[in-house]
């Protein structure tokens, strides 16, 4: 059973989301929890909580309306509102409740106030221990297949770790991964030896996966991101957050920020 959160507040970019989710969750048994987040002090502008819960629900109902057969088969919606702000609740539901993930919907890269709007996402994903699915307006399924899936990795423990939880949410789907570690000058022997401990470790334990590994070397990140995706027609990116510490978050922003703030291309984040 997986177990995926939504925040819904009905705007294009989070309903994109939960069609996201409900295509991504299709193929197996899967809980999908649509959540309202009300800010915690109400206002005059703010809809009742009761309204909200009966929009909810019929939202739901039409959903389940529109389900396929694998989806009235697989799928179970949940509908629930919560007090607080999606940045706060969204992370506290993440520690007590352990969904497999959270799938949040983020306006398109361009847009004047993406920045505002997306670090709320940024935040979750920041903060949440779970792994968190940021999906940009324009972004669509296959609901057959996610043909190529991009693994940024630092062929490290915690990426192992990482690659489990990866397979698990795209096995339904024939999927080619492509394992790749970013380097701004040529690999050297100890990058290519994690490398081969990771493909020989994956070779072993996925056999039924086609997973590629290699390195994107260039001098500008997101320039080196942008042609491999488009060499490969990348559907997804995932990756590992990992913690730094205070010099190096002061020398080198967020790569995850980056590709949060630069691509189109939905983006999964897992945590250390």
């Amino acid at each position: 059973m997986v177990r995926l959160y939504v925040p819904v507040n009905f705007t294009e970019y989070s309903l994109n989301a939960v069609q996201y989710a409900l295509n991504l969750g299709q193929k197996i048994p899967s809980v999908l929890s649509l959540i309202y987040c009300r800010p915690p002090i109400n206002d005059n502008s703010e809809p009742l909580k009761e309204n909200i819960e009966e929009r909810l629900i019929q939202f739901s109902k039409e959903l389940e309306e529109g389900f396929n057969a694998q989806q009235k088969e697989n799928i179970t919606l949940i509908t629930r509102v919560e007090a607080g702000y999606p940045e706060d609740t969204l992370v506290n539901i993440s520690h007590k409740e352990d969904p497999d993930a959270i799938v949040m919907g983020t306006r398109s890269k361009g847009d004047t106030i993406k920045e505002l709007l997306g670090s709320v996402t940024s935040d979750v994903v920041k903060n949440a221990r779970v792994p968190v699915l940021a999906v940009p307006a324009q972004s669509t399924i296959d609901s057959n297949s996610i043909s190529n899936v991009l693994f940024l990795s630092d062929f490290d423990s915690c990426d192992y770790r990482s690659l489990h939880k990866l397979i698990r949410l795209i096995s339904p789907f024939k999927t080619q991964v492509f394992a790749a570690h970013f380097k701004t000058s040529p690999p050297d022997k100890w990058d290519k030896k994690r490398l081969e401990e990771m493909r020989l470790y994956c070779q072993q334990t996925y056999r039924n996966y086609t997973i590629n590994f290699g390195f994107i070397t260039d001098e500008d990140f997101i320039g080196g991101l942008d042609s491999f995706i488009n060499e490969n027609r990348i559907d997804l990116i995932a990756m590992t957050r990992h913690k730094r510490n205070m010099i190096s978050k002061l020398l080198h922003p967020s790569i995850t920020r980056k590709i949060l703030f630069h691509t189109d291309i939905p983006l999964l984040v897992f945590h250390e």
